[in-house]
């Protein structure tokens, strides 16, 4: 059986999607509590107990818990409260970069939102990227008996391990891998741990959203919505050069977000172009990058112009971009050949 060189550490992939998870949800949560509640203050005449110190409190407890503890199930409990803290520290950000303390300060909502955006792209690259080196798999394997040790390693969470330590290819460390992997299987493991029950559930949810997501209605409406996207473009280009606005040319914010706006949309056009024209697959592709271009460049302004108004067309963004992984997964699992289409 070929090992294979591109299996990751799934539990460390499911922890960061935990932390990040809980920092947003805590961002929102926070904004919505203080709106409804006329924002109260913990504390009284010169004293305000912000609730940023709260954050700076549960990140604390998080990593000392994971520098004195060792195991996966200390690490997820981290996750979760790290991001809790995390959550409601950048919530304060508007706080801490202007002079007059401003919590409310317009930008800060698009600050946080491309803190998270270069969150997830930056760990979940880290950790997924194609073939992790030799000696993080070593490591991997290394944790995993730590878990064996203290009873926290599971069925499902060894079978991951093993397969992780299946690619090693350096010879230097086969003798290594070998002990690390004879180590994990001197003796029964339960079937399930905290650790296996969030990834399982973690897993289960991808799974039944892709099902939803890949269905072929639900990827017809995308493409319906990427034909109202084209036809907006190019109605609004032609527009623009019948209509001189001088207004728009004083907000820099508003510019950028027409000039990321007709970048997306020029990309929906080529794509919508070769929905018709093929190939089908080079279409998707231009359609993704379309989507793209609109969730890092143009909902950072939107964020910065509608607050939170903006995460209803976020929402519809990142629901049109996992139909379309989805879809260009597919077309790449029955193309003929492996060759990537240069787009």
């Amino acid at each position: 059986m070929t090992a294979d060189t591109r299996a990751h550490d799934s539990a460390a992939l499911t922890r960061f999607e935990l932390f990040l998870v809980a920092a947003v949800a805590t961002v929102l949560i926070t904004r919505a509590y203080l709106a409804a509640t006329g924002y109260p203050q913990i504390g009284s005449g010169t004293l305000h107990i912000a609730h940023v110190l709260w954050g700076g409190l549960l990140m604390a407890a998080a990593l000392v818990a994971v520098a004195i503890t060792e195991g996966t199930r200390v690490r997820v409990l981290s996750a979760l409260a790290g991001g809790i803290g995390f959550g409601l520290f950048v919530d304060e950000i508007g706080k801490f970069v202007t002079k007059d303390v401003d919590y409310f300060f317009q930008p800060a909502i698009a600050m946080i939102y491309v803190v998270f955006v270069l969150f997830y792209l930056v760990a979940r690259e880290a950790i997924t990227r194609a073939g992790p080196p030799d000696e993080r798999r070593l490591a991997i394997g290394a944790d995993a008996v730590t878990d064996l040790a203290l009873g926290q390693l599971d069925d499902v969470r060894r079978r991951s391990v093993l397969a992780v330590l299946d690619g090693v290819r350096d010879p230097r460390f086969g003798a290594m891998s070998a002990a690390l992997r004879e180590a994990l299987l001197t003796q029964d493991v339960p079937k399930t741990s905290l650790g296996s029950r969030v990834v399982r559930a973690r897993n289960t949810a991808a799974r039944h959203a892709e099902s939803v997501l890949g269905h072929r209605m639900v990827r017809r409406i995308v493409l319906v919505l990427f034909v109202v996207q084209a036809a907006t473009t190019v109605a609004s280009v032609a527009l623009a050069l019948v209509t001189v606005n001088d207004d728009a040319a004083d907000n820099l914010s508003d510019t950028l977000v027409q000039v990321s706006s007709a970048v997306s949309g020029a990309l929906a056009v080529l794509g919508v172009w070769f929905l018709w024209r093929g190939p089908y697959l080079r279409a998707l592709r231009l359609l993704r990058a379309s989507v793209i271009v609109n969730l890092l460049v143009t909902q950072v302004f939107l964020f910065d112009q509608e607050q939170l108004g903006a995460l209803t067309g976020f929402a519809v963004a990142a629901l049109m971009l996992a139909c379309l992984q989805i879809a260009i997964r597919i077309e790449e699992d029955f193309s003929p050949t492996t060759a990537p289409d240069t787009a």
